[in-house]
Formats: C-alpha cells, sequence, structure tokens
C-alpha cells in the first residue's frame, strides 16, 4: 500500500496535508514512531475471507457517503476522508452510472445506509454488471485501491455479522456479566486507569462496566495489575462501579469534560505500579490484552506505545454483540467477523502504554484541555520528542454510545488556542481540587 502522507508513523514521517485541523497538527509535529507488524488481532483489511469484490467495496463507500455516523465519529477524519469518499462514487459512476439496473439498489441504500440487505443487493447488482466490463471492473478495483490508502474512517462488515442482536442496556450487563473475584494487588505491574462521565443517560457507565468485565477476564495474574476508575461531574454512578474496580476516585467538574485531569488524578492517586495503560472507558479488550502489551515493555530501552494502529468504532447491534460474546459468554475476544463499525485509522488516543516514570517526567496530560480532542495529540507530541514510542498493529474495539459535541456552540474546534507541546507539569498535575494551568513557554 502507498504511504499516506498524513499518517504519523514509521521511523520517518512525511507530513502535507493541509484539509482539517488534525492533518495540520500532524505538519507541524509530525510524530516519529516504530511500528511493529504481526500482532495477535489481525486488521481486518489484512486479511482476505474470498468474499471482497469490487462491487462490495463501492457498497462500502455508498455507506461512508451516505451514514450520519460518519462524519459524527470523527469530525476532522470525515473531512479528510470525504473528498476521497466522493471521488471513487464519481468513478463508479463515470464507469457503469447509466445501467438503470443500478439506480434502485442505490438509492435505496442511500437512504438507509445501516441496511444490510440494500448493501449486498447494491454490491451483487454491481458486479452482474461489471462482470461483463472487466476494463471498468480493473479500473475501479485501482481507484478503491488508492482510495483506501488515503482515507482515515473506513467501513468493516464482517461475513458473520448479523443486524438485531439482543440489546444490553445497563441493568442486564449488570445481571449476566461475569464479573468473578479480585485479589488483592499490593504491588502491581500494570496500573490501568479509566475515566468516566455519564450524566444520567447510561450509555457510557453501561460502555464503563463492559471493559472493566473484560479487564476482569484477563491472562495476566490478576495480582500483577490494578484497575483505576476516575468519574468526573457528580458521582452518579459510584455505587455501581466502586465495588467491581480495585480504586474508585470522584473528581468535582463542571463543564466540558476534562480527560486530561481525570487521567493524571487516577495516576497520581491511584496505586504506584512501573508501567501505566491509560485506557477510554469504551474499549473493549480482548482476553490477552494486558499480557501482550505488558510483554512489550520486555525491553529496557521501550518507554511507550500505542497498541494500535486502527480502532473499529462499532454500531449499537454490533456493540450489542460485543457485549454478549466477550463479557457474557466469555470468549476471548469480540470476533471481527461478527462485527460491522468504522475503522479509524493512526487514531491518537482511546489508550497509551507508558512508563510511569515517564509520564511524570513530561507531566502527564495538559490539563488546559477540555471538551473534545487535542489531549491526545499533544501527550504524543511531548511523548516521541523525548522518549521511544512504538505503535503496534492491534485492533482496538470501541463500544457505540451518543456522540459528544466536537465543536464549541460557536463552530469553533475546542482548544484551538491551546499551544502544543508546551506542558512540563512544573505547576503540579492530578490535584484533585482542581485542574492545573501552566502559562505558555516562551
Amino acid at each position: 500500500m502507498n504511504a499516506d502522507p498524513c499518517l504519523a508513523g514509521g521511523t520517518t514521517s512525511l507530513p502535507a496535508c493541509d484539509c482539517s485541523l488534525t492533518c495540520r497538527l500532524r505538519a507541524r509535529f509530525p510524530l516519529f514512531m516504530h511500528r511493529y507488524r504481526g500482532s495477535a488481532t489481525t486488521s481486518p483489511y489484512r486479511t482476505d475471507d474470498g468474499r471482497t469484490t469490487v462491487g462490495r467495496r463501492l457498497a462500502a463507500y455508498a455507506v461512508l457517503s451516505h451514514d450520519s455516523a460518519v462524519p459524527a465519529v470523527a469530525a476532522d477524519y470525515w473531512t479528510h476522508s470525504s473528498p476521497v469518499y466522493q471521488r471513487v462514487l464519481r468513478a463508479w459512476a463515470e464507469a457503469i452510472g447509466r445501467d438503470p439496473s443500478l439506480s434502485p439498489a442505490y438509492r435505496r441504500l442511500a437512504e438507509f445506509p445501516d441496511d444490510v440487505a440494500a448493501e449486498e443487493s447494491l454490491a451483487s447488482e454491481t458486479d452482474r454488471v461489471l462482470d461483463r466490463l472487466p476494463v471498468e471492473r480493473r479500473t475501479l478495483w485501482m481507484v478503491l485501491d488508492r482510495a483506501d490508502d488515503e482515507v482515515f474512517i473506513r467501513y468493516h462488515r464482517g461475513g458473520a455479522f448479523q443486524a438485531g442482536a439482543e440489546a444490553f442496556e445497563l441493568k442486564g450487563l449488570l445481571e449476566r456479566s461475569r464479573w468473578g473475584l479480585r485479589e488483592p494487588a499490593p504491588a502491581p505491574d500494570v496500573h490501568v486507569v479509566v475515566t468516566l462521565r455519564d450524566t444520567g443517560q447510561g450509555d457510557r457507565v453501561r460502555n464503563l462496566l463492559a471493559c472493566v468485565s473484560a479487564l476482569r477476564d484477563q491472562s495476566l495474574a490478576p495480582g500483577r495489575y490494578t484497575v483505576t476508575v476516575v468519574e468526573s461531574d457528580r458521582p452518579w454512578w459510584r455505587h455501581i462501579v466502586s465495588p467491581r474496580v480495585d480504586q474508585y476516585i470522584h473528581l468535582s467538574a463542571k463543564g466540558f469534560f476534562n480527560k486530561s485531569w481525570a487521567m493524571n488524578a487516577g495516576v497520581r492517586h491511584g496505586p504506584v505500579a512501573p508501567v501505566l495503560c491509560l485506557l477510554d472507558a469504551d474499549i473493549l479488550a480482548d482476553r490477552r490484552f494486558l499480557e501482550r502489551n505488558l510483554e512489550r515493555f520486555a525491553d529496557p530501552s521501550h518507554d511507550a506505545h500505542l497498541p494500535h494502529t486502527e480502532m473499529l468504532s462499532l454500531d449499537p447491534s454490533a456493540s450489542n454483540r460485543a457485549i454478549e460474546r466477550r463479557c457474557v459468554g466469555g470468549g476471548p475476544s469480540t470476533g471481527l467477523d461478527e462485527m460491522r463499525g468504522l475503522l479509524l485509522r493512526d487514531v491518537p488516543g482511546a489508550c497509551l502504554w507508558v512508563r510511569s516514570p515517564i509520564f511524570q517526567r513530561i507531566g502527564g496530560f495538559d490539563e488546559r484541555f477540555e471538551g473534545w480532542g487535542g489531549e491526545d495529540d499533544d501527550i504524543l507530541v511531548r511523548l516521541t520528542s523525548m522518549s521511544s514510542v512504538a505503535q503496534y498493529d492491534d485492533v482496538l474495539v470501541h463500544l457505540a454510545h451518543r456522540r459528544p459535541a466536537m465543536s464549541l456552540p460557536d463552530g469553533r474546534p475546542f482548544n484551538a488556542g491551546i499551544p502544543i507541546g508546551t506542558w512540563t507539569g512544573t505547576g503540579g498535575f492530578g490535584a484533585l481540587t482542581g485542574p492545573a494551568t501552566e502559562p505558555e513557554r516562551r
């Protein structure tokens, strides 16, 4: 595959794109990370199950172009990817768009982009037309190859996916999930910190409990890791969360969610461990997640890493199925072949592993960031400037939830005025009384 200049990674970085705030940030602050391949979880895009056809690939781009979930999942990633989606659709229309048999199937999928039957119908009809047009089929395949290399948001539907999975609300998860017993970890090797803010809707705490359930079902011995949950705002869910984790911390916070402050507080006021796993509450880990990532620190020169190259953001039905399979059924993983969602590549957040002394040295996350976006890019800029950071090719599974606002009410992006890479933490960080502020370095 061709190298996308917007991608951070490799031992070199060639940023050039100027299409969105994220791309401009990566152009200004190229991240030099060592990439490793061959992880336990293989990307859906590096396997061929024999089902891939031009029609299926084109139908996927129709979904990406018309599903409102795509711009909602990551605004900057959509800004970067949307022109590529439209380029694919234009090439499709120019090649075979005059065939009248395609119009009804396309209109149906455009109106109902989550309709799997409509997707299959359009794919089949497209392949039928292309069977007698080998030149056009070959041309479209090359157009798709180029597009796949350029977009940040792709579409995945496993061959065994079935819509209509049983809905798992909070009550059902509490009743049916496997919680088991936890041994105390007086000297853990890994401290997992997870943050939570759910002001009453319940979908975020449901995801958190699924995340915690998966963390309690790990191949790593229970005494080797500890889990801290930090809840912001009011302690809405203390009575549910606290009995199921090793440490519960509440931060009295108002306004926009400050993930940076919550993460820092969890690290500073939780148990001491040589390695930190800083995890989003919507991530559903496989059984070897902790063991696999801790093993990566066997090399003493290894300072920090992202375990993932891709994050699969599941749709609501697939999220229910993933919870049933992993948390209720006790499966070792979610099974990507049964999942449907949006595959985001080179996501800077979701999960960061780092040695504790290095996290302390850089002052943790920048607590000036509030609301959506920026804090994960910022900490990676500071980490890569002073330590060895790697990126592995695991696929993180992200559970569906209501999307937060990705910009201020006036349309401006959150945190646009904060200078990236200037936080030092010398004024303190992770205090329980409130987030720290720090002037820009001169």
